[in-house]
């Protein structure tokens, strides 16, 4: 093989070699770092030799040689040893000896590469080589590294170093432009090109590292177990252990690497980690302080088993935290350490966490305190963490997150001083533990000072921990907390902090009758926790989503938001899930998809109170969708017995509010099934009564107290639960309504105008796809005849205009259209009878009718929501 950019070097070889065949002694130390072509330019100038007739004995010793008994002495002897004879190990006499009996004018050649590695024996025999008499000429060439050899060796280079035909040539790495050229002979055959400079950047010009890059040019990167990898792997084998140390310690310093750092981790000291550094500049594996490429530093750190790796970063830790590095530079150390091995690194890790918290990289910062949390003896620390890990950890496993406040709740159950009270009990009912964080509360009063203060809750809920509580969950401030929390969804970004006081926000909403608007923004928050990849938020939005939807009659995207927040969490959603599960099943009831809905009911229940009910807010709504499939498939006695669980278990809990779940209505629902109207009636008269009752709950609670009343009196009652539901948009119950009211009407004898109002109760029923009550409004036909039927019956004309009567117009059309008398619409809007009868005449001829009985439904439905019949 070519030797490049070694001219002179070769030169001066073949003048000793030349000296030697004049009859002289020469001596040559090839000089070098690892991979600079020391044994190939031995194995030219012995090729050389042979060619022109000298005897050459070659030996190579190696760093094995001591332990297993090799010795250059014996690869020499080999050459000269005669057919038969002795084949004992030759002594240095014998050696000596058989070399004198040489029979040839030509030179004698000995090459012994690696001198450094030789045995004392070997070494002794070469030295005493160049004493003795001899006829013909002796060529010595050794190889070795820069700095100098071992002891024995070092010995016996200072012995020759005294012999007048001895040489020193020092081989170094290949300068740019004989890069240039070796990439230039590669191309020649046929590898794709390359920058001489990028090859050089990546080598140094290290010969060995070279060609084996330039092996690997058919491959898109060097592979760990290809040949530039081996390549690095020999040049830090033979550059010794404090070198192959320190180029260690480089590597996993990365761009954190100084040679103070490297040394401290490979615990050498500084003029050890001089030298050691040296050599690897010398071999070209390293640029300044640093490795020069990062294939190098993965090759280096190859051969070390995964526990001296991890132990490696361990001590690379301790390192950079005495050096005052980056707490996220320590940390991420630690990571892969994969422990916290004193205080120090738990406050490390504590410190990442957060800044990985201020930067949004949320497993980032699990990471850190997961290990934080597991490293600490501290109890207190531990809690401390534990409730930083549980907030955190919400936003991507919440049941995981649920975990971590078991354990500081049961040190306060116990007696144990330091668990946080107040930030224990904030998270409890954050997770939907409200009775646990009473209990809390209850336990360490202080707590709940800071609570009240920090969230302003209700005077009503100062002197009790479960109304302070069920206030935290609901947060539901005063008249004007619609607009509020409207004001808050709007201005406020989502983020760690921001998390828990936005869903509160829609919470609000959803209690107030703003279904339409919290379904907007927790679209609008469930698309930025989905390109957080926070999964926990994703759920949680998509989860209150499906539950907007819901109260909106849409129960096909009510299904898909619930389905959605359900694949979010699923396997690690903890008692939350009971959530999602909720509306899912809520949703699949109305539509009729029994079976599908069945297969999330066999959800088991959390924790147990000692009256076997769910501890989770979470388990309420759970509890409601159950009753309400089991109402729908015809067990209403089981249904009415999850409602009164609902009841209980919101009373006990200070849940029991206007925007809590009705549970009144459904269990009046499922006690009229039973054909016990009187019980309904009650439960029914007790809604209405709750003040601040919202539209939603009001007019469904109307619907079912009018089914207690006589015939006579349902379509008042009907027309005002209409009104409600009209104006807080949810479809589906105003479908039940509607129907309600032309059942009413069919009672009432006014078949035409019933067959009407029915039609358009089907119709807001099909469009809420809910199939079940699409069968109930218009039994004994099927989906497809009974929507043919109402197309047919539609009016082919176009739909009055409302807007051409005017605000009294309307007030009168909406109580005729509900079948009062003239005087008794005069007598509930102040006016004479005549007036009304005016009134009658103007509208009938806007909108082109002749009687009362022809005011549409469509409109009389759409202008109830304007009148204010009490």
């Amino acid at each position: 093989m070519t030797l490049l950019s070694r001219d002179t070097e070769l030169a001066r070889l073949n003048a000793a070699l030349a000296a030697a065949e004049a009859g002289a002694t020469a001596i040559v130390l090839i000089e070098g770092a690892a991979g600079c072509g020391k044994s190939e330019t031995l194995r030219t100038v012995a090729d050389t030799a042979r060619e022109r007739g000298a005897t050459v004995l070659w030996a190579a010793a190696t760093p094995e040689g001591s332990a297993t008994g090799h010795r250059a002495l014996d690869e020499w002897a080999e050459a000269l040893r005669t057919p038969g004879a002795d084949p004992a190990p030759f002594t240095a006499t014998a050696f000596n000896a058989a070399v004198r009996g040489l029979d040839s004018p030509a030179p004698l050649v000995v090459c012994l590469d690696d001198l450094q590695y030789a045995d004392a024996a070997s070494l002794a025999c070469l030295t005493g080589s160049t004493r003795a008499p001899r006829g013909t000429g002796l060529f010595i060439v050794l190889t070795g590294p820069l700095g100098g050899p071992g002891a024995d060796a070092r010995d016996a280079v200072t012995e020759l170093l005294r012999h007048p035909g001895f040489d020193r040539i020092r081989l170094g790495r290949l300068d740019r432009t004989a890069t240039a050229a070796l990439l230039r002979d590669r191309l020649r055959g046929g590898a794709r090109g390359e920058s001489a400079d990028r090859l050089y950047a990546r080598t140094g010009g290290n010969p060995l590292l070279l060609r084996a890059l330039l092996s690997e040019y058919d491959t898109a990167r060097p592979e760990p177990a290809g040949p530039f990898a081996d390549a690095v792997r020999a040049c830090l084998q033979r550059c010794g252990h404090p070198a192959r140390d320190l180029a260690r310690a480089l590597a996993v310093l990365g761009t954190h690497a100084t040679v103070e750092r490297a040394a401290a981790i490979a615990g050498a000291a500084p003029a050890e980690a001089a030298r050691a550094l040296a050599a690897l500049d010398e071999t070209g594996l390293t640029d300044g302080s640093v490795l020069r490429h990062p294939d190098i530093a993965a090759a280096a750190l190859e051969t070390l088993g995964a526990a001296e790796r991890t132990r490696l970063h361990g001590r690379t830790a301790e390192v950079l935290y005495a050096d005052r590095a980056e707490a996220e530079t320590v940390a991420s150390y630690l990571r892969v350490h994969g422990s916290a091995p004193g205080d120090w690194a738990v406050r490390t890790l504590c410190e990442a966490g957060q800044q990985a918290l201020a930067a949004d990289e949320t497993e980032r910062a699990a990471a850190c305190l997961q290990l934080a949390h597991a490293g600490t003896d501290d109890e207190p620390t531990r809690w401390r963490i534990g409730l930083q890990l549980a907030a955190l950890t919400w936003r991507l496993t919440p049941a995981a997150a649920e975990q971590h406040l078991d354990a500081p709740l049961a040190a306060l159950r116990a007696g144990r001083s330091g668990a946080p009270t107040g930030s224990l009990a904030r998270l409890l009912v954050a997770q939907g533990r409200v009775a646990e964080a009473a209990e809390a509360l209850r336990l360490a009063p202080s707590g709940a000072g800071a609570l009240r203060d920090l969230f302003a809750v209700p005077p009503a809920s100062e002197s009790d921990e479960t109304l302070l509580c069920a206030a935290l969950w609901t947060h539901p401030g005063g008249p004007r907390a619609a607009a509020t929390a409207e004001r808050l969804l709007e201005e406020t970004p989502l983020a760690h902090d921001t998390f828990e006081p936005l869903v509160q926000a829609v919470r609000i909403l959803l209690h107030t009758g703003h279904p339409r608007r919290a379904a907007a923004r927790c679209g609008e928050l469930h698309a930025d926790a989905e390109h957080r990849r926070a999964r926990g938020w994703q759920a949680m939005f998509a989860s209150l989503r499906g539950e907007a939807l819901v109260h909106l009659g849409d129960l096909a995207g009510a299904e898909r938001a619930a389905s959605a927040a359900v694949a979010a969490v699923a396997g690690r959603g903890g008692t939350f899930m009971y959530r999602p599960v909720a509306v899912l099943v809520t949703a699949l009831t109305a539509m009729g998809r029994y079976d599908d809905a069945a297969r999330h009911l066999p959800l088991p229940l959390p924790d147990q109170l000692p009256d076997h009910l769910p501890g989770t807010v979470h388990a309420l709504p759970y509890l409601h969708a159950r009753g309400r499939y089991y109402l729908a498939t015809h067990r209403s006695q089981a249904a009415l017995s999850e409602f009164l669980d609902v009841g209980r278990l919101a009373g006990r809990w200070g849940l029991d509010h206007p925007g809590g779940l009705p549970w009144r209505v459904d269990a009046a629902d499922a006690l009229l099934r039973l054909r016990r109207p009187g019980e309904a009636r009650v439960l029914t008269t007790a809604q209405l009564a709750v003040p601040g009752i919202g539209a939603r709950t009001r007019g469904m609670a109307l619907r079912l107290h009018a089914a207690t009343e006589e015939a006579h009196g349902r379509p008042a009652l009907l027309t005002r639960a209409i009104a409600d539901l009209r104006g807080c948009g949810d479809r589906l119950e105003l479908a039940k309504a509607v129907a309600d009211f032309g059942r009413s009407l069919q009672t009432l004898g006014e078949g035409p105008r019933a067959g009407s109002v029915i039609r358009r109760a089907w119709r807001l029923a099909d469009e809420c796809d809910a199939t079940p009550l699409c069968g109930e409004i218009l039994p004994d036909r099927r989906r497809g005849d009974a929507a043919a039927e109402v197309r047919r019956c539609a009016p082919a004309a176009a739909e009055p205009d409302v807007g051409l009567l005017s605000q009294s117009e309307r007030r009168v059309a909406a109580l005729a259209s509900a079948g009062y008398t003239n005087r008794e619409i005069g007598a509930k809007l102040f006016v004479t009878t005549s007036t009304v009868e005016q009134h009658l005449t103007r509208i009938y001829r806007k909108l082109s009718i002749s009687r009362r009985q022809d005011l549409p439904i469509d409109l009389q439905l759409d202008i109830l929501e304007h009148v204010g019949v009490q």
